[in-house]
Formats: structure tokens, sequence, C-alpha cells
């Protein structure tokens, strides 16, 4: 008996939770973005240029985040504001275009926010910021929806030192790589660890040096090839 009172309780709790969730999402249009984590974790986008990135010179990335709404459906426009808050203290060196306002149109129930990031102009560092709803805008036209659902984090780095670097070439630095990957046109795992190749890219720096300025590495000095 105690047990079959412990399961109609359980049962009770989860049909309250359930119309308590129904109720307060049924109240007015809602918007939250897409999360699929279940731990209600808050859902990260990662943007990695890379050394392939370079040598393609690709120096901007087009992606896209799920919106999706929830609630009473729309009866007529609204606008959906958005704001960029920056975790990073160096986030100015990062350059992103994003619409900071859409009009959702009745009969849409989600929508991908499209967005452009720029390639950082460091390197080995991670630039993060949340994006999030304004709802303190006057023109939002939106009541939050879950909470684990109102900001995305965005991540975003160049990683141009290649996973595989060996040291024959010298000590690494992102100048030296640079200018292996403009006169080889590969990537390093796609340079042979040769004698020749070192030969070559050495003799390519000293006719460079001719009729231009030192290439430094992080530390201020002019790169060497062995």
């Amino acid at each position: 008996m105690e047990k079959f009172l412990i399961g109609v309780c359980y049962l009770c709790l989860c049909f309250s939770c359930q119309q308590n969730e129904i109720e307060v999402y049924a109240e007015s249009p809602r918007i939250g973005f897409e999360n699929t984590s279940t731990l209600g974790f808050i859902p990260e986008r990662y943007i990695t240029f890379t050394d392939e990135d370079y040598l393609a010179q690709v120096t901007e990335k087009i992606d896209s985040v799920k919106i999706e709404l929830m609630g009473m459906a729309l009866e007529e426009p609204r606008i959906c504001c958005l704001k960029k808050v920056n975790e990073s203290t160096e986030i100015s060196f990062l350059q992103i275009d994003f619409p900071d306002r859409v009009t959702v149109e009745p009969g849409i129930y989600s929508f991908y926010l499209p967005f452009k990031v720029f390639r950082p102009e460091h390197t080995g560092m991670e630039y993060s910021f949340l994006l999030e709803f304004d709802t303190e805008h006057p023109e939002h036209g939106f009541d939050p929806g879950k909470i684990e659902c109102g900001k995305v984090r965005f991540i975003v780095a160049f990683n141009l030192k290649p996973a595989g670097w060996n040291n024959y070439f010298g000590t690494y630095s992102d100048g030296k790589y640079r200018f292996m990957l403009d006169f080889f046109g590969g990537v390093y795992s796609s340079i042979g660890n040769t004698s020749e190749n070192r030969r070559m890219v050495r003799e390519a720096y000293a006719e460079y040096r001719l009729t231009h300025s030192a290439i430094l590495d992080e530390d201020g000095n002019e790169i060497i090839f062995p």
C-alpha cells in the first residue's frame, strides 16, 4: 500500500510539473536557441581557422544558429532582437556580423540566424562572446523561453601551428610557418622533412631578405632556417 501511495504521488508530481510548464509556455509566444544538451548547459558554437584556411585565403566563415519558437502560435509578425555580450577582454580584435533584429512571420516555428565571423588577427587564442535575446529592447516581441535556451556561446580561434611540427625546420614561429606555407603552397603535413626542402626554403628566405625586412618570431627575433 505504501509503494502504491508513493507511485501515485510521483505521478501527480510529474503531472503537476508538466501542467505548470504547459501553462508557462502557453501564456504567450516565446523564443529560444536550439539546445540539444540534456544537462542544461549553454549551447556552444566553435569556429576555428586553421593553416589550411590560411593557405586557401579563407578570412571569413559563414554559419548559422537555430532559433525555435514555443508557446502560442504567432497571429501577427513579431520582431526578435538580439545582442552580443563579450566574454573576452581581447574581443576588440574579433569581428563578427549578425542581424540584431529579425522579423518572424506567423506560421514560422523555427528559423536559422546567419552570422559571419572574420579570422582573428592573433593566433593561438580563443575569443568568446554570448549571443542573447535583447529582452529589454522595446521592439522585442517575445517573452523569454527556457533559461538554458536564452543564450548561445561562440568560441572563435585561429590555430595556425600544425600538430606535427617537429623542429626539422627549426624552432616554430607563426612568421616562419606563414613563409613556408606561401613558399611550398601546402600545409606542414604535405611538406617532406628532407634536406632538399630545408635547403630550398633557407635559400628562398635569404632571397626574400634582399628586398624585405626580417620576419620576426614571437620573441621579436628574426626567424632562422637551419
